[in-house]
């Protein structure tokens, strides 16, 4: 599945300071799969996610990621 094989892609790129994914209609499981490859990603400073029907379970993960990788 694509959103699978993004979320491992990512995962082994920790130096990644950009993301933009906007308007992919990624929807909220592949979000919360995002969410966890970007645990630990201290360089990312832009993400976009704009447009992609993330919900609000997507959401949390991605709110909880930012706030323990910025820490």
């Amino acid at each position: 599945e694509a959103g699978k094989a993004l979320a491992e892609a990512l995962a082994g790129h920790k130096a990644l300071t950009t993301l933009g994914l906007d308007n992919n209609q990624l929807g909220g499981e592949v979000g919360k799969a995002v969410a966890e490859a970007l645990t630990g990603h201290k360089a990312l400073t832009r993400l976009g996610l704009a447009n992609n029907q993330l919900g609000s379970v997507a959401g949390k993960a991605l709110a909880e990621t930012l706030k323990t990788s910025t820490s």
